[in-house]
């Protein structure tokens, strides 16, 4: 079976990347997996060559593709199968509806991460039932035969973990009111933020807060290989985002055994249990108490870290997602 697989992003490291690389490594075993990033590439002869002999398409964010295929004139001449995330069905879909849901209508199979997302798509846009699947993410971090980079982490306690991409929807400096408050009970405090500079104004405001702040620490984006140690650096790992589909470094840290605490969104609850696997937060209070009551109970601290490792083996296996994949190919 050949398969051509159309990501945004591969190089860059963020959330569609992580999820084109874990594809990649579990798909390309089991089929002829050609990958294709359109937002870092041209089209080209390869790429042609590559449709011509398709089987069939699987595509990784359906609005910014088609944005892509209309600037680049690429028609789709095969079955596809759509994998969608968290922006394009939150956002682009609800904004302009015209623009992207033929191509949906048009899939033979759409895969996404969370029964909410599903729900919406049946409910509020009339799509199938049998066609639109829920495949939960799995955890992938390849291993480094060698350093590309060399990490140097900051000292400190406790060691606060928020790894995402700079931009307005990941709102990475929510979490500056409850760690300003929570500094002055916690000397040795030391906040990380590590991802890509994604839009140059909320990155100056990052900045100018690291300049602010001698605890908050900005680190741009890391190998995914690289991800471990960052993990294993972390006492807790945090997530801000507005909105998400279901992010893989909620269950990268809840693998590696680290309590996660997370704004309540549709993407961040479906993996999360408030109070059993790890904890959700609607203010700045509400994170503030939070990481507090983290990291003054060990009782809670391990049970969180407990729970949440045993969700990830329950249901977020790559042997599950790569499984659930192979039956839409074959289907």
């Amino acid at each position: 079976m050949r398969v051509v697989f159309f990501t945004p992003y591969y190089k860059q490291n963020r959330g569609n990347s992580t999820t084109a690389k874990r594809l990649e490594h579990g798909l390309s075993r089991k089929v002829e997996f050609s990958l294709f990033p359109y937002e870092e590439s041209s089209v080209n002869p390869t790429l042609l060559e590559w449709m011509e002999k398709a089987d069939m398409y699987h595509i990784l964010h359906f609005s910014r593709f088609v944005q892509w295929a209309e600037k680049n004139e690429v028609t789709l001449d095969k079955p596809y199968i759509v994998t969608s995330g968290g922006t394009d069905l939150n956002h682009s879909l609800i904004e302009d509806e015209g623009r992207y849901l033929p191509m949906l209508r048009e899939a033979k199979a759409i895969a996404v991460f969370t029964q909410q997302a599903k729900r919406m798509l049946v409910k509020d846009y009339a799509l199938s039932d049998k066609s639109v699947h829920v495949i939960p993410q799995s955890i992938y971090l390849p291993a480094t035969d060698h350093m590309l980079q060399t990490l140097t982490l900051p000292e400190g306690y406790p060691k606060l973990l928020l790894p995402a991409g700079i931009r307005p929807v990941k709102d990475v400096l929510f979490a500056l009111e409850s760690l300003i408050r929570l500094s002055d009970e916690f000397t040795d405090l030391c906040f990380l933020l590590v991802g890509a500079n994604l839009d140059e104004e909320e990155f100056e405001r990052v900045k100018k807060a690291e300049k602010k702040h001698d605890w908050l620490h900005y680190l741009p984006e890391v190998e995914l290989g690289q991800m471990k140690k960052l993990y294993e650096w972390g006492d807790v790992v945090l997530n801000t985002s507005i909105s998400e589909g279901q992010p893989t470094a909620l269950l990268e840290a809840m693998s590696f055994k680290k309590p996660v605490i997370a704004r309540n969104n549709v993407g961040n609850a479906s993996i999360i249990q408030h109070g059993m696997n790890g904890l959700l937060f609607q203010s700045q209070e509400e994170l503030y108490h939070s990481i507090k009551k983290v990291m003054s109970d060990n009782k809670t601290y391990n049970q969180l870290s407990d729970h949440g490792y045993q969700s990830i083996k329950e249901n977020h296996t790559i042997k599950k997602e790569i499984d659930s994949y192979m039956e839409l190919y074959k289907d």
